[in-house]
């Protein structure tokens, strides 16, 4: 009897891993189907980090029981390491080469640096420490999305307290509203000399908007490399949202109702995205020096904005960080929605996600990039 149940057992996990795995495949097979084309196809691989955790632990099991199976899931697992390394990345630390040129970038959404919340005692300390902290960091580019500056305020000038107080040159991508007459959008700022900049504007989105993508040729030392700096549209979902979704669990209508209403705006982002990725790599095919490519792409690792990037460029989390990376400063864990690629002519050595800054809805992430000779690059 002992001996019936341990087989029934045995085919009922090994059915459960052929189940998990056949997810991990149609989530792959998902990434590369343009949400608007077929919108579901995107829920199907943003749940892809379920079933690269579930074979995983597939692989623990049969391995301690020590069971041939263990093929299987170490199969997939080896098969599928490029997904795996999106997820959790593993690089040893690495030296700057003897002589080498390298250029650190900085990237982070200051969410206005908070300028709204202005009401609430104690916030301009807060924004003018989230301000400081951008202005006195060692990188040699930021590139600030939902950056605010507001010409006429010695608090919040920020074009002046980032840049010129620091020699630093800069181009800016905003728009100017309000009764105050202040600027939104994206800022790059440089310590090297910006040769030229324009801006990449979204059709899909409205005028008055931060979702758009700032570019900046930058000449750094004899070596011209363009940078640039993205916001692509966002969720629209709030922390409410997510903790109302939380709430109702146990509220049949309750839940149902929050769910399809996150559902709603998931599906939003995922269409909006697919023109604006495609209209970013067009032009980045373009440029004739070496990239890179840093912001808020609100989107996570599994998705089809991603994966399109991923096919063409590097990505410094994936080829020089560590851990998880997370990124979203909110409700729900484990999201890293931004990122930093690059491409041929560069190699990055180092990533970093600032934890240490914490006012925001993101933490800022800054990687450290070697310029190849231009020899090597052109071969």
């Amino acid at each position: 009897m002992a001996g019936t149940f341990k087989k029934i057992r045995r085919r009922l996990w090994l059915l459960l891993n052929i189940v998990v795995v056949l997810w991990l495949l149609a989530g792959v097979l998902c990434l590369q189907v343009p949400p608007d084309e077929f919108w579901p196809a995107a829920f199907v691989a943003f749940s892809l980090p379920g079933a690269l955790v579930l074979n995983f632990l597939f692989l623990l099991y049969w391995a301690m029981r020590r069971s041939w199976l263990v093929v299987l899931p170490l199969a997939t697992f080896l098969l599928g390491w490029s997904y795996y390394s999106r997820l959790v990345a593993v690089n040893l630390v690495r030296e700057v080469p003897q002589g080498a040129k390298t250029l650190q970038v900085l990237s982070f959404n200051t969410h206005v640096f908070n300028a709204y919340d202005k009401r609430v005692k104690g916030v301009p300390q807060i924004s003018d420490e989230m301000v400081d902290w951008v202005a006195t960091h060692p990188a040699d580019v930021f590139c600030l999305q939902e950056f605010y500056s507001y010409v006429n305020s010695n608090e919040f000038n920020n074009l002046n307290r980032i840049g010129t107080r620091y020699d630093k040159y800069k181009f800016t991508s905003t728009y100017e509203t309000g009764r105050v007459k202040a600027e939104y959008g994206i800022a790059i700022f440089s310590k090297y000399p910006i040769i030229r900049g324009s801006t990449i504007y979204f059709p899909n989105t409205q005028k008055y908007t931060t979702n758009r993508v700032a570019w900046a040729d930058i000449d750094v030392q004899g070596d011209t490399v363009r940078v640039y700096g993205v916001h692509l549209q966002s969720m629209s979902i709030r922390s409410e949202d997510i903790e109302n979704t939380y709430t109702a669990i146990g509220d049949e209508e309750s839940f149902k109702k929050e769910g399809l209403n996150l559902a709603r705006r998931l599906k939003r982002g995922f269409i909006a995205r697919t023109l604006q990725v495609q209209l970013l790599l067009e032009h980045i095919r373009e440029s004739p020096y070496p990239v890179i490519v840093c912001g808020d792409f609100n989107d996570i690792p599994f998705s089809y904005t991603y994966d399109q990037l991923a096919r063409e460029l590097e990505n410094a989390f994936v080829e020089a960080g560590s851990g998880v990376g997370a990124t979203y400063n909110g409700p729900i864990p484990f999201l890293r929605i931004d990122n930093q690629f690059y491409s041929e002519g560069l190699e990055a050595i180092d990533y970093e996600t600032h934890y240490e800054m914490g006012l925001s809805d993101h933490f800022p992430v800054s990687a450290t990039y070697v310029l190849e000779p231009k020899v090597a690059a052109d071969r």
